[in-house]
């Protein structure tokens, strides 16, 4: 395992501190009735009920303010039978776990690799990790060579290695611990990682994540925080929609207001790729009706060679188009990550 061998011995005393208080006994009891709660859900004939009370309990799902919604959208996106099918594939095939995630995601529209990772964790804890964003600042914190750290959706072969990973770093945690670390735990250590060394690092992280990940998309993981962000602030929420003729955006946030009607906001993702594809594709989407406002979202640099070919067009277009900078929906987002978990804490999210 090639890590930082300084950072990771302060990591794993600060986790031995945290072992021996009252909030680590909860933690562990929580830990653990969660994967008794999955694993007794995982066993029940597989239904539109099931599928609704597995979406909602997930962590990752917790930052979606209307979680309802969020199932029944899913379902409809992909109907309960391929659901079906594809979950139990998930959870009990023969298999690799990335293989299985891989396959998972390319079926399934409206899940990312977050929930399909914790997921197949509460299937198989000893063999599946939870591909996150906390664990993915944790482990750039530790410096842990050969993970990219800044790919929010990993394909297949990148998430056997991850897990194999924290297999050996699990074997680390036990024998400096004595305790019995399955990845759930694992993903619990990197949790405590997070918060007491890596956020307050964020700056100096993001620039390791770049060295290794030579500049790795992030299309994926901004266009699913807008869509969190739209449903806290009480949109209907939709990715990858056809919206007028010939244009398919990135998101969309609907609303139906008193006096409007119906309205719509499109959010449309430059992360690469070319300028005028972007406004053509923006241009068709605002001849929806519904559409009130173009929002796109970039990089300072990015948007403004953006505005620079958007101000020679027509004035309605101008008018209709917003800027969305990313570290500004990354704010956001965490933001509201933070309501979230307290929310969470305070078990308002439970039945």
């Amino acid at each position: 395992m090639k890590i930082n061998q300084t950072k990771l011995k302060q990591a794993i005393e600060g986790f031995g501190l945290y072992l021996a208080t009252e909030r680590a006994r909860e933690d562990t009891q929580e830990r653990e009735e969660r994967k008794r709660y999955f694993q007794n859900l995982f066993n029940k004939n597989f239904d539109e009920f099931v599928f609704s009370e597995i979406i909602k309990k997930l962590w990752a799902s917790q930052i979606w303010a209307n979680q309802e919604y969020l199932v029944s959208k899913i379902i409809k996106d992909n109907g309960i039978e391929k659901l079906t099918q594809v979950f139990k594939k998930l959870i009990s095939g023969n298999e690799s776990p990335g293989r299985r995630y891989e396959n998972f995601l390319e079926s399934i529209k409206g899940m990312g690799p977050s929930m399909v990772t914790e997921i197949l964790c509460y299937a198989d804890p000893h063999s599946a990790g939870i591909w996150n964003e906390k664990a993915r600042r944790a482990l750039a914190w530790l410096e842990a060579e050969e993970i990219p750290y800044e790919k929010y959706r990993i394909n297949g072969k990148e998430y056997d290695a991850f897990n194999s990973f924290l297999k050996e770093l699990a074997e680390i945690l036990r024998q400096e611990l004595k305790e019995d670390f399955d990845l759930l735990f694992v993903d619990y250590f990197l949790w405590e990682v997070w918060d007491k060394f890596s956020r307050k690092e964020e700056k100096e992280i993001r620039e390791v994540e770049k060295k290794i990940t030579k500049g790795a998309s992030r299309h994926d993981e901004i266009k699913d925080k807008i869509a969190a962000i739209g449903s806290w602030l009480g949109f209907q929420v939709d990715t990858e929609k056809a919206i007028g003729p010939g244009a398919r955006v990135d998101v969309v946030w609907y609303a139906r207001i008193a006096n409007l009607g119906a309205v719509s906001y499109v959010f449309e993702v430059q992360d690469r790729g070319s300028v005028d594809s972007l406004i053509l594709n923006l241009q068709k989407a605002q001849t929806a009706p519904t559409v009130q406002k173009l929002i796109v979202v970039s990089d300072g640099k990015q948007l403004e060679k953006i505005k620079r070919e958007i101000s020679a067009l027509s004035e309605s277009f101008r008018k209709a188009t917003t800027f969305w900078e990313f570290n500004d929906v990354e704010n956001t987002y965490q933001s509201l990550e933070q309501v979230a978990n307290s929310m969470r804490n305070l078990k308002l999210f439970e039945e």
